[in-house]
């Protein structure tokens, strides 16, 4: 289904079928629709050019966390900690990088058990030729939005992000015991 008709599909939906379930608010409803939409069509975007360097959302995300983190390196529990798109298997994150040698990984000399993931050079050198494209298609791809739109969304996406974690727990009271599958 073409992207504008998908859009339309959805929508329709919303209003159609919403009104039929207890609780159901339209705003609130379109709102996270068209977020998802949004994300989905931008990350599209994003993971096409990212691939062009050999790189996915996580390990651009590591590679920025470790060339921006402390010089000795970040433990790899940390890392995964600090993920914003992927809580996924750091340590198979790790090993790829560390196969393409943009992270080469320590062991802390006083507890064994520790391991560190650290920058190469190489992978410091990719992130300079990535950046600039990077940076340079995100102004292409938020040309539509003025300055001003651009603040005030920010702000509203901190806004959401806020009352998101609010009022996870409540959600999540909520749905124990609800979320049974019905036998057919």
């Amino acid at each position: 289904m073409p992207e504008g008709q998908s859009q339309t599909f959805y929508h329709s939906l919303l209003r159609d079928e919403g009104p039929r379930y207890e609780g159901f608010d339209l705003d609130s409803s379109r709102v996270s629709l068209d977020l998802a939409l949004t994300y989905d069509a931008l990350h599209q975007i994003v993971a096409r050019y990212m691939a062009d360097f050999g790189l996915s959302k996580s390990t651009y995300n590591i590679l920025m966390l470790l060339r921006n983190g402390p010089k000795e390196g970040m433990q790899l529990h940390d890392l995964g900690e600090m993920l914003i798109v992927s809580r996924a298997n750091i340590t198979g994150l790790i090993d790829s990088l560390e196969e393409r040698g943009w992270v080469k990984r320590l062991v802390d000399e006083t507890d064994r058990r520790v391991r560190y993931a650290q920058i190469t050079r190489i992978g410091e050198r990719l992130l300079d030729e990535f950046a600039p494209v990077h940076f340079q298609n995100l102004c292409v791809l938020m040309r539509g939005l003025s300055s001003e739109e651009k603040d005030v969304l920010a702000n509203l996406l901190g806004k959401m992000r806020q009352s998101l974690a609010a009022h996870t727990d409540e959600c999540v009271r909520q749905s124990v015991g609800t979320g049974k599958r019905s036998k057919e």
